[in-house]
């Protein structure tokens, strides 16, 4: 049984109020639920502290605070999703309780000792993950206060999510353009047909906040005189874009103020405009798809991350409600190591520090399940989202936690090599879709080819019950090592692992019939 103290005082059991609504009871019972798995009685006893569970809109939105008194732990959320976010927050911080992944979490050692108060309101109003090995479970979402899910919805009395209409490209749907083009915005059909599209929706589902009406996903922008001409003025392609945005922003406002419209600046309308200011029910998602991933964004000597850095700076003069899409794993190369652990914590920061207010750092999202990092990097991901000023020490303490209940015993050799082929790629652009020998080079590779079979082996041996995460890992050394010597046996003894952990090779394509195993595994979608 585990001590449970306040101020000093020590209780022997522990009595849970809440409120009638359902995020209320929700929260009471995983309270009562977490507590009664930590040895804390919720029944009985004569020295009983009191936890009571509220609501307070003036904390803010996903907003949480935690109150000790003598006697009884005030736990009060901004809405109901920062109540039951507080109470994963309390059993974290004073309990010590990790929640990694589904079906693992640890629930700390030692007295759960409350004596200081503690609230939070998160930076980023919006939280995005789609990495499959945990956001596709909402009972993780909810404890790593992931508040948005593309493929799925987080039922209300788990506080519910926020929720879009239309996630992204759709302006091609809502003007009956071809994917592979983009509409004309100066055609006024096009508008009408747009704000219709956006009423329907919101007359179909009250409870969407954010539609999205964005360009379609090619560079095809309309190039005819009234456009041509609109962006001349502004300077940017955006321009078009953004004063389409305003209008079809402006016909909902009056009947929809609680309503913001979302559209991107991606690619080709990435640069601000120069006359044209987004609405204040409009919010611009700014895309970070040309950057390099092994430099961090603030980095001045990185030329891509330069230009970036000097567009989000002009955005957000502009702007007051940015969102990001960002993008942090190889879409060419699900598998072999992406080496982008050092630059996440510090992205995240630099975000919001430029006054950034949602985040989605898009990864491999089509995949069932991650044959490199991908369950690390879901984790720390929901966790920089929910606290973006972290310190270094906090964030390589999380991933230190993460590895050891994940990987076993073992753990650290897997640290070894995560550090190792981060500090290498710091020397090389790394693009969304760099060949793993653009990276790293492939003579870096032979020289630690011994030291990284040590690693991985040794951690094999050491991890328990954890060997299947040890040996899924694996199979990113395995095909790198097939790189760097390719062979026919070992080659389809990785198809087959790859494909029995229901992994995907990239974003696009499948892994044909007929591949020559004695080729280098980069090569056989050639």
């Amino acid at each position: 049984m585990r001590a449970l103290t306040v101020k000093g005082i020590r209780f022997d059991c522990a009595r849970v109020l809440a409120g009638e609504s359902a995020p209320e009871q929700y929260a009471a019972s995983e309270l009562v639920q977490y507590l009664d798995k930590m040895g804390v009685p919720t029944e009985g006893g004569e020295a009983v502290l009191t936890f009571e569970l509220g609501l307070d809109p003036a904390i803010g939105r996903d907003g949480y605070a935690v109150r000790a008194f003598e006697n009884r732990v005030a736990i009060v959320g901004g809405n109901g999703r920062g109540l039951i976010y507080g109470v994963y927050a309390f059993l974290e911080k004073y309990a010590g309780a990790r929640f990694f992944m589904p079906g693992l979490e640890t629930l700390g050692e030692g007295d759960i000792a409350v004596d200081e108060d503690d609230s939070f309101t998160p930076v980023f109003e919006f939280r995005q993950t789609d990495w499959q090995c945990g956001s596709n479970d909402a009972d993780w979402r909810v404890k790593n206060r992931v508040n948005y899910f593309a493929r799925g919805n987080t039922p209300a009395e788990k506080g519910g999510q926020m929720k879009y209409g239309g996630f992204v490209h759709t302006l091609g749907s809502f003007t009956g353009t071809p994917g592979d083009q983009q509409p004309c915005l100066s055609d006024p059909e096009n508008l009408k047909k747009t704000i219709a599209a956006v009423r329907n929706i919101l007359e179909k589902d009250p409870e969407v906040t954010i539609v999205s009406v964005s360009q379609n996903d090619n560079v095809s922008f309309c190039k005819c005189e009234r456009c041509a001409a609109v962006d001349a003025e502004e300077g940017s392609h955006a321009g078009t874009l953004i004063r389409f945005v305003n209008e079809v922003a402006a016909d909902i406002e009056k009947d929809y103020p609680h309503v913001v419209i979302d559209t991107l600046a991606y690619q080709y309308s990435r640069a601000v405009p120069r006359m044209t200011k987004p609405r204040e029910n409009v919010c611009v998602r700014l895309c970070s798809i040309e950057c390099c991933f092994s430099h961090p964004l603030d980095d001045e000597s990185c030329p891509e991350n330069k230009k970036f850095h000097h567009d989000i700076v002009d955005w957000s003069r502009i702007c007051d409600r940015i969102y990001i899409w960002d993008y942090v794993t190889d879409f060419s190369y699900y598998i072999p190591t992406f080496p982008n652990f050092q630059v996440l914590r510090q992205n995240m920061r630099f975000f919001a520090e430029h006054g950034v207010k949602g985040m989605y750092p898009e990864g491999n999202y089509n995949s069932p399940a991650s044959g490199e990092f991908g369950e690390l990097r879901c984790y720390l991901l929901a966790k920089l989202m929910w606290n973006p000023l972290m310190s270094s020490t906090e964030y390589y303490r999380h991933m230190d936690e993460f590895l050891a209940a994940y990987y076993g015993e073992g753990w650290r050799y897997i640290r070894a090599y995560i550090d190792f082929t981060c500090s290498e790629a710091t020397g090389t652009h790394m693009s969304i879709w760099a060949n793993p020998f653009h990276i790293i080079p492939r003579e870096k590779y032979v020289a630690m080819e011994d030291t990284f079979d040590t690693w991985w082996d040794k951690a094999e041996a050491m991890a328990g019950d954890r060997l299947e995460a040890v040996r899924r890992s694996r199979i990113q050394w395995r095909y790198i090592k097939l790189m760097l010597h390719p062979n026919e046996e070992e080659g389809k003894a990785l198809r087959a692992d790859v494909e029995a952990a229901n992994i995907r090779w990239n974003e696009w394509k499948n892994l044909p019939d007929n591949v020559d195993y004695a080729r280098s595994p980069d090569q056989w979608f050639d």
